[in-house]
């Protein structure tokens, strides 16, 4: 969707002074879908969201996406940048007693990394070196790897979320979020709410991809640079594998700052719910019995009779 991109170059520019948030939420408000869909297992607390009109706002880690809230780091491009150069000549000129010829050098290396480990290999003789260099370089980048797991997931922690899909017919939704379709599916309706609403100003859709979210070049710049835009680490939350472009996702994402735990969310009564196919009668009674009570309207799913997709009758 360009819509997409467009909103995203608005709200999450690299530089704060580059950000237009009032035109990318218009814009947003546009492309707003009129209702968003919430699959459920029926259990203790999806019976218990629906009686108080609660979501769940989970802690990424919980998800069943493994990339969920994930980002990546481009350790040699971030190695270059001139604030590490300058703290990893500094550490390294201590340890080693760099010449200042040599710092010089290493202060005007586009890798001064490498730099430095052939400096260390001085010392070792001309038959190791590219043994050792090949080792140095195989555990530099395993180091790397590791370090982007270790700082991805936990910055994934920043965040508390809860998502929804633009779509209640989908077979395969059905089938991983509602049990097999012996669940439900809770429908909200987002023109009943404000604009100015966290339910509309924190629902983003979610950005579909090849690549994760690349932190490389925000961490490229000063600790504390107050130029930046720091609403462009929500990125991280935003963007998910194409794999799972069928769920035309969107995600009601809090911060850290305003919401520090997992709990419950008020989101506003429903505007319908319907019931899997497949829902047991027990689960079918429990469910009709709240929303006659809460005066809800209610429906159940069944397959169209000739497109891959589910349908509801009314009961």
């Amino acid at each position: 969707m360009d819509w997409v991109k467009q909103f995203t170059d608005m709200i999450f520019p690299l530089y704060q002074d580059l950000v237009y948030i009032e035109g990318a939420y218009n814009l947003k408000n546009q492309h707003l879908p009129k209702s968003i869909f919430k699959y459920r297992k029926v259990d203790i607390k999806s019976l218990k969201n629906l009686e108080e009109d609660t979501v769940w706002l989970a802690d990424p880690i919980n998800l069943n996406d493994p990339y969920d809230c994930a980002h990546t780091i481009d350790f040699p491009r971030l190695l270059q940048s001139p604030a590490l150069s300058n703290k990893l000549i500094q550490e390294k000129g201590c340890d080693w007693n760099l010449s200042d010829d040599q710092k010089k050098s290493l202060a005007i290396s586009p890798d001064p990394n490498s730099e430095l480990m052939e400096i260390d290999l001085l010392g070792e003789p001309p038959e190791k070196r590219e043994t050792v260099r090949d080792s140095f370089l195989s555990d530099i980048k395993k180091r790397h790897e590791d370090l982007a797991v270790f700082s991805s997931k936990k910055f994934a922690r920043n965040f508390k979320l809860c998502s929804f899909s633009e779509r209640n017919d989908s077979i395969v939704m059905w089938a991983h979020y509602a049990s097999d379709h012996k669940g439900f599916c809770i429908e909200y309706d987002l023109e009943k709410i404000p604009c100015t609403d966290y339910r509309r100003r924190l629902l983003y859709p979610v950005i579909y991809s090849d690549q994760m979210f690349d932190a490389t070049e925000h961490l490229m710049k000063e600790k504390g640079d107050k130029s930046l835009n720091f609403l462009r680490w929500h990125l991280a939350a935003l963007v998910k594998a194409r794999d799972w472009d069928y769920e035309k996702e969107w995600r009601l994402v809090f911060p850290h700052e305003e919401c520090d735990s997992e709990r419950t969310y008020v989101m506003g009564k429903p505007k319908m719910v319907y019931f899997g196919k497949d829902i047991p009668l027990d689960d079918e009674d429990q469910l009709t019995e709240i929303c006659q009570r809460r005066k809800i309207p209610y429906a159940k799913m069944k397959p169209h009779h000739s497109m891959f997709k589910m349908v509801p009758y009314s009961l």
